[in-house]
């Protein structure tokens, strides 16, 4: 059960896909629904499944169904793919599927049973090759437009230092917002070039050709953009912040959330500084390589659906 667009590149879809494509090869008979109102959501009073699994993107429109579904015999599980509407879900269901510790801890905090919460992380795709096409002060941002994802920071950093270029990966669902951004970008001139969202190979482009890679995010659950850009041997520079520092792990440079002064001192840092950035780069490819793949997310993420489904018949297809 999830709602927007399923095929918008997100974090959060990109895990929906390799997780449900996981259970189908498995032979688990699996139905998405969308919901984009509460027309829709109404729809779920009639739904009859072995197990729910509830996105937190969907957590406003399907939370007021759950005890429902529970008292008919279905296992509620919450796929916490993000911490807004997390709690609300994971209250009203069985168990908890969370995408990282991080997320996990925090909805702990809050009430929470740990015993009902397991962490199957997202994965990551194969280390890549070392580039040689790397364009030197080149930074790469692969982040939806939203305010949590800190473009704005990223982009008033940014214009505090000459000497770097910023390519801009990703949508911008905010209207308002990313009017923002395009205001502040106009300043830069050529410097700042926005993508908008790229398919598989043209994002690789970019990342190829980047030298470093940066995300002032305040909030995430697990960010799949760090994960690649570890498995591209990029420096990092990010916010310090625990989802942030759970995948990067030590390899990056972190930086207190919301201020663009030590944002634009830590950049400054890395594209001057070759020696560290060559460490920085050493620093992502060993903590890349002991981040799970996604074959071994996905066998983990099979191995926690099977066990609530043992418990009640198995559907399959």
């Amino acid at each position: 059960m999830t709602a927007g667009d399923p095929a918008r590149r997100t974090g959060g879809n990109l895990y929906n896909r390799h997780m449900l494509s996981a259970l189908r090869r498995e032979g688990i008979r699996v139905r998405t629904f969308v919901l984009g109102d509460r027309r829709d959501a109404a729809r779920l009073h009639e739904l009859r499944a072995s197990l729910v699994l509830v996105d937190t993107i969907a957590a406003s429109l399907a939370a007021p169904y759950l005890a429902r579904l529970r008292a008919r015999g279905s296992e509620v599980v919450t796929l916490a793919l993000m911490w807004q509407g997390a709690f609300a879900l994971a209250r009203r269901s069985d168990r908890v599927i969370a995408c990282g510790r991080a997320l996990a801890d925090e909805l702990v905090a809050r009430g929470i049973d740990r015993r009902r919460i397991a962490v199957v992380t997202p994965g990551r795709d194969r280390i890549a090759a070392g580039s040689t096409a790397r364009r030197a002060g080149s930074v790469l941002c692969v982040a939806n437009w939203t305010p949590a994802k800190g473009i704005h920071t990223l982009v008033a950093a940014a214009a505090r230092i000459p000497e770097i270029s910023l390519d801009l990966v990703g949508d911008a669902p905010d209207p308002a917002y990313a009017a923002r951004v395009r205001r502040a970008i106009r300043g830069l001139g050529s410097r700042v070039h926005a993508y908008g969202s790229l398919g598989r190979a043209a994002l690789e482009r970019r990342y190829a050709a980047a030298s470093v890679f940066a995300l002032p995010t305040i909030r995430e659950g697990y960010p799949i953009a760090f994960v690649e850009a570890l498995a591209h041997g990029l420096p990092i520079v990010g916010c310090d912040i625990p989802a942030v520092r759970e995948v990067t792990g030590g390899a990056a440079i972190l930086v207190a959330p919301r201020r663009v002064a030590p944002l634009a001192a830590a950049l400054r840092r890395v594209v001057a500084d070759e020696p560290s950035r060559r460490a920085l780069e050493r620093k992502a490819l060993i903590r890349a390589r002991q981040l799970p793949m996604w074959a071994e997310s996905e066998e983990r993420f099979v191995g926690v659906v099977r066990s609530g489904l043992g418990r009640r018949p198995l559907e399959r297809g």
